[in-house]
C-alpha cells in the first residue's frame, strides 16, 4: 500500500473538476496495482478536495471495478459520507451517543445495533401510521415526553405486577 501510495503521488492527475454543490476543486488520481494474494488487478483512487480557503482533505479508495468513471465513484463516496454523517448525527443528537458508558467494544456494538433498531421501528411507525397526523419527529419526542409525565404524575395509569 505505501509503494502505491508513493507512485501515485508522483503521478498527474486524471482528472480535475469543480463540485458546484460543495464549492470544491476535485482532483483524481489514479492507478492500478497488484496486491499478494489477490488474482485480480485493483484500482486505486485518490481524490483530494480543495475549499475556497485552501484546506484541503483526500479520500482514498481501493476497488476491483475499472469501468467505473471517476466522477461516478465520487458521487457515490460523497453519497455515502453523507449518509453515515446523518446517521452518526442523528444517533449523537437524539440517542444520546455521545457519551459512552460501557467501553467494552462488544458493548459498544450492542448498543449501537439496539439504537439504529430502535431507531427504524421508530420511523417506520412514524412514517406508516403517523405521517398525516405528525409533522416533525420533535413533535413525536415532544408527545412521548408529555405522556410519561402524565404517568408519573398518575399513579392509576400504571399496571400493578405484584
Amino acid at each position: 500500500m505505501k509503494r502505491i501510495k508513493i507512485e501515485t503521488n508522483k503521478e498527474d492527475e486524471k482528472e480535475n473538476w469543480y463540485d458546484k454543490n460543495r464549492a470544491l476543486e476535485i482532483k483524481a488520481y489514479e492507478k492500478s496495482f497488484y496486491m499478494d494474494n489477490v488474482d485480480k488487478p485493483l484500482r486505486y483512487v485518490k481524490f483530494t478536495k480543495k475549499k475556497n480557503d485552501r484546506k484541503y482533505s483526500q479520500v482514498l479508495l481501493i476497488t476491483t471495478s475499472f469501468e467505473i468513471p471517476l466522477k461516478v465513484l465520487y458521487k457515490i463516496i460523497s453519497a455515502r459520507w453523507d449518509i453515515e454523517n446523518s446517521v452518526f448525527n442523528n444517533l449523537k443528537t437524539y440517542s444520546a451517543l455521545d457519551r459512552c458508558f460501557i467501553h467494552h467494544i462488544n458493548a459498544i456494538e450492542a448498543i449501537l445495533y439496539l439504537m439504529i433498531i430502535a431507531l427504524n421501528i421508530m420511523q417506520l411507525f412514524i412514517n406508516r401510521r403517523l405521517k398525516s397526523f405528525i409533522k416533525s419527529q420533535k413533535e413525536v419526542i415532544r408527545l412521548i415526553i408529555k405522556e410519561l409525565y402524565l404517568l408519573r404524575e398518575n399513579k392509576e395509569l400504571i399496571f400493578n405486577t405484584t
